[in-house]
Parts: C-alpha cells; structure tokens; sequence
C-alpha cells in the first residue's frame, strides 16, 4: 500500500465523501475536495486520472476492498459506497500485517537507545492489539552504539532543534579547559556511529559542528533565537565525506588507482556519490569532493590497494602520514 503522506489525505478524503448518505459526489467534485485539503496540507494539486486511479486502488486486494460503485445520474456518474463502509474502520488486509511485522523487526533494533524509549510501548501495542510479533531472534545486525558517550543529549537536542530553542552549552575538548558556548541548534548528523550537533556559535558567529560526545552538560538559554537562513544542510555535507572540511577549500578532482582485488568492492560500495569508474581496467576511479580529514583516513584504511595518482597536495599529504606510521613501528629516524 502507498505510504504517501499526500495519498493517504486523498484516500481520507474519498472515503469521507464516499460515505456521505445525503450529498451525491461526481468526479470533478471528489478532484476538488481532495485538492482543498492537499492546498491545506500544502501539497500540490492532483489531476482527474490520479483521483481514478486512487478510487481503483481502494477497490483492490492491495487496498481495502472498497465497495465503490458508480451510479449513473442523467448524463453523470456519481461515486458512493455501496453499503455501510469505511476504511478508518476496515480490518487491517494481509499485505498490511506483513509490512507491520517487518516494520517491528526494523524497530526493536532501536529499543533502549534513550531516544527511541517509546517504542517499546509501541511494539507491545502492536503486538497485542492486532496479534502481530517479530522474529524469536534477531534476523537484522545494525550498526550502533547505545552506550555511546552523548547519545543521551540526542532527545533534547531534537526538541530545542524543533522548538527553536538556543541552548547554553559546556564543550569539552580532549585538551584544555571546558568552554562554554552558546549555540542555536540547527541539525543533527551521524557519520561513523557518533552523532554531531551543528548550530551558529555565538561566539564564532559561524556553524559550530559538534561531537554529542564532547558534551558535558547544557542548559536553556534565554537570548534570542538565531534562525537558520543560510544553509541547506543537504548541500552542506554534499560536497564531503563525513562531518569536517575547511571553507577556504573547493571541491577538487581526486584521481585513484586501486588494486584488481579491491575495486570491485568500492564499484559496489561507492566511497562518496560523485564517485566515477574512469578506466575499470586499470582500476582508476574519480572522487569530486573537498579534501579533509575523514577522506585522508578513508584512503589510509585502503592501505596498499590504493594509489593517490592526483592531486599532488593529497598524495603528499598521504605520503606523510605513511612516513610517520613507518617511523613508528619501524622506529626510522
């Protein structure tokens, strides 16, 4: 069944009309009480095909069995329910309980970490009141860390996120003494299994990107809030992998070389989405992104299958690294 949050106010809509014993609804009517509450959800308008096409679907197995009949009315057609129905109160079909019981699978991963504490009470609803379970035991590995330091910040975080709240808060970095911020929170990223909060730093009069982990406590503050008129935060992180880079840097073109044993697995788990197979023979693939400290570890975790052909500051940037592992284990002096 669509899931679509503007299909569902269609379906709601029709069926609303459709079990109205006093009004008699024709097509151009039922495409003009949908579009009234998709105008009111902002959603954009649908056409006379779609209106048909959700009135088929509501008809169907996959849908609710529907008794809709249409009754001729002069030259017209109007659309009504048969007999006494409604989808609000149909049984839940077959195909439903399927997609609920791989729904709760998915969702008992996440029991226990504190921002997902009310699935619990979900899960034993469900289970109770429509007689649906998951699995004895777990069929799906997903990674995750509820012990992580930080994760417990994440429910408040979200909500001053909402409720647009800024938020006195004390970082503390590895070294030095702890600092106090006050940030306007914005966006919350996972990269890597830790979780990071990026919001404009008063103090900086920038985005600050900080590691919930880092977080010794925080509090509400009361300064006004600074809203969010600058970033896309889906553009924002287009251009990198993970969380870090440096404004002053552009997107550069990154040339790599790998081994005939590893490029197979980076075709099919591309590093960054602008990846590109330029020559699969020889194994050279292209990266479009800015350079930072999560690409240079991600090129380091390749270790030998990899070859930096260009650019050079990169190359030289990995070289180092490399001299400086050797002289670690291999004490070169």
């Amino acid at each position: 069944m669509p899931d679509n949050k503007k299909a569902l106010i269609r379906y709601r809509i029709l069926d609303k009309c459709f079990s109205d014993k006093y009004h008699k609804f024709y097509i151009d009517e039922l495409v003009e009480k949908c579009n009234d509450a998709l105008e009111d959800a902002a959603k954009h308008p649908v056409s006379k095909r779609q209106i048909y096409a959700d009135i088929e679907f509501m008809k169907s197995s996959d849908g609710w069995n529907a008794p809709i009949v249409s009754i001729q009315d002069g030259k017209r057609k109007y659309i009504k329910y048969s007999y006494d129905f409604s989808i609000v109160e149909a049984p839940i079909t077959d195909m439903e309980l399927e997609q609920l019981q791989t729904l709760i699978v998915s969702l008992s991963r996440l029991q226990g970490i504190p921002c997902y504490d009310w699935i619990g009470e979900l899960l034993t609803n469900l289970r109770y009141k429509l007689g649906v379970r998951g699995v004895d035991n777990d069929i799906i590995g997903f990674e995750q860390n509820r012990d992580m330091k930080g994760i417990k910040c994440l429910p408040d975080l979200i909500d001053y996120i909402i409720k647009k709240h800024p938020i006195e808060l004390c970082y503390k970095p590895f070294t030095g003494k702890d600092i106090l911020w006050t940030i306007h929170p914005y966006y919350l990223k996972q990269y890597n299994n830790r979780w990071y909060l990026l919001g404009y730093n008063d103090e900086y009069k920038d985005i600050s990107i900080i590691p919930l982990d880092r977080i010794e406590g925080m509090k509400l503050s009361d300064v006004r809030f600074v809203p969010n008129r600058k970033y896309d935060f889906n553009s924002y992180f287009k251009d990198i992998i993970g969380v870090s880079f440096d404004k002053d840097l552009e997107v550069r073109h990154i040339v790599l070389r790998f081994s005939k044993g590893r490029l197979p697995y980076v075709i099919s788990k591309p590093i960054h989405h602008s990846q590109c197979v330029e020559d699969e023979e020889r194994g050279i693939v292209t990266l479009d992104v800015i350079p930072n400290k999560e690409l240079v570890s991600q090129l380091l975790w390749f270790g030998n299958d990899v070859e930096i052909l260009s650019p050079i500051g990169l190359k030289e940037q990995i070289m180092e690294k490399i001299k400086e592992m050797y002289q670690i284990y291999f004490d070169v002096k």
